[in-house]
């Protein structure tokens, strides 16, 4: 009777014992539960929810059935409107989200889908065509899962990799592969790509902005569909490049798109090397440069300066700090936290200091009066009307020659009244105000080459021809802003 009472206080020991140790360890007990959870099972149910297609509508332009009798104006050109698609991710909780510049291109219209098919109209913030990123911003009412950005440094050919996305509108969906190759440079339509991610995973148009991850969960790249012929094959944007080049990408548009005076450009720190993931990387972001005079140096901010929080939120990071920037209202005060080397040596304890930047906006460029100036241009908008003339080539607000002045750079350089500027050194001019910041750029004295459309009244309608003028500013007495990232 006792061996048989022994037995029973055993088996409810173990019983005991092993009801603790579940509650322990929840993770295993979730593991006996679902023995076919793997990492990769992990990875994207860790940032699915962070994963949004993009969807609307986008000017393209139609394609000339004429082939070959351009000449004789049997082919006006027209812009028509199409519906895109496309994929993206989200990087700050508030609604900003990136993509590549290639999927939104000339869109009239942005709509995000999240995960669980809610539905947001969308603004498009900034976009690089040569970088090949887009950065987005909707309104959601509850913050938004955000995807955990890792790092591209440390990539090895062979590891496993996937790919979220929407090939051919399928939402949501995984692919994997292996990293087949890095550093690799393409050029596509005269494009230049350099330094990308290849992958075996296969990237489909619709994959386009969407996250190449790691076994870990971490986002490493963004897919990009550029090579459309490809089979069993991908690219993707390293995430220490999108990191840095979107940093860039927002300066630039802080400072000459929307015209607010801040004038210090913002930078992440530099990773030691040998530092892997896990590492605690230092706290705030690094001040490159401050323009003399700017509301930045006004303020006492100097270069090598640590920011850690702006508007006591801190900052660890290039983009989130322009993220914050961008979200403070203009000609009130912002409070940064800074830490500054004593004596200028990196090796004291640093001194902790509050500043307060008020940041007011720049008036616009006057473009009449620089194009004027630099080449003896006089331009106007077009109208409705005078847009017709060009068929689908221009649209209502295009930049037109009215005249030209005798003796100026742009007299013997084949321009002529009636020219349409579409493009300064390859930038696309579509407004007043798009030529008045690319004309801000230009030094006194640079060669500068002009894309113009003319358009000729001919017996089937009107015969739009493009062509080239090169010609070198005049003196205008003024001198470029310094740091400019010309995009």
């Amino acid at each position: 009777m006792k061996q048989i009472f022994n037995i029973i206080r055993d088996l409810l020991l173990i019983a005991f014992l092993a009801g603790s140790v579940g509650s322990s360890f929840p993770a295993r007990a979730e593991s006996l539960q679902h023995p076919r959870r793997t990492p990769i099972v992990d990875a994207f149910q860790k940032n699915k929810d962070a994963v949004v297609s993009i969807t609307g509508k986008q000017l393209v332009r139609q394609s000339n059935p004429f082939w070959g009798f351009e000449d004789w104006g049997l082919f006006r050109p027209r812009l028509q409107a199409r519906p895109f698609l496309g994929s993206g991710f989200v990087l700050d909780d508030r609604g900003y989200v990136i993509t590549n510049a290639h999927v939104v291109s000339g869109a009239l219209e942005i709509t995000v889908i999240m995960a669980d098919g809610s539905q947001f109209p969308a603004e498009k913030i900034v976009a690089s065509e040569s970088m090949d990123m887009a950065l987005l911003k909707i309104e959601p009412e509850t913050p938004l899962p955000t995807v955990a950005l890792g790092r591209s440094d440390d990539l090895m050919i062979g590891e496993t990799v996937l790919a979220i996305g929407n090939p051919f509108g399928y939402q949501h969906t995984l692919t994997d592969g292996i990293i087949s190759a890095v550093h690799r440079d393409l050029q596509i339509e005269n494009k230049e790509f350099p330094n990308l991610i290849q992958i075996s995973a296969p990237i489909n148009p619709g994959n386009s902005g969407g996250p190449l991850i790691n076994i870990n969960g971490s986002v490493i790249g963004m897919n990009t569909a550029i090579r459309r012929a490809a089979e069993g094959i991908g690219f993707a944007i390293p995430v220490d490049q999108l990191r840095e080049n979107l940093a860039k990408i927002l300066y630039a548009n802080i400072e000459h798109d929307r015209r607010i005076d801040f004038g210090a450009q913002i930078v992440d720190f530099s990773r030691p090397d040998g530092q892997n993931q896990t590492t605690v990387q230092q706290k705030g972001v690094l001040v490159q440069s401050v323009l003399p005079d700017s509301t930045a140096a006004r303020a006492g901010l100097r270069i090598n300066d640590t920011i850690t929080a702006i508007a006591d939120t801190p900052t660890n990071s290039a983009v989130g700090f322009y993220l914050e920037l961008l979200e403070q209202k203009l000609n009130q005060q912002t409070k940064f936290k800074i830490l500054r080397n004593r004596n200028g040596s990196d090796d004291s304890p640093k001194k902790q200091l509050n500043i307060s930047v008020t940041l007011i906006e720049r008036p616009k460029p006057d473009a009449p009066a620089l194009a004027l100036q630099m080449f003896g241009l006089n331009i106007y908008s077009l109208s409705n009307q005078q847009a017709e003339k060009f068929g689908g080539a221009a649209e209502p607000g295009y930049i037109a020659v009215s005249s030209i002045e005798p003796g100026s750079p742009a007299d013997n350089s084949g321009i002529a009244k009636g020219d349409l500027i579409m493009a300064i050194n390859s930038t696309p001019i579509q407004n007043l105000d798009s030529l008045g910041y690319k004309l801000e750029t230009i030094t006194e004295g640079n060669l500068v080459n002009i894309t113009l459309y003319r358009s000729k009244t001919t017996r089937w309608g009107y015969e739009i021809r493009q062509f080239d003028a090169k010609l070198r500013t005049q003196s205008n007495n003024k001198k470029p802003p310094q740091n400019r990232v010309d995009l």
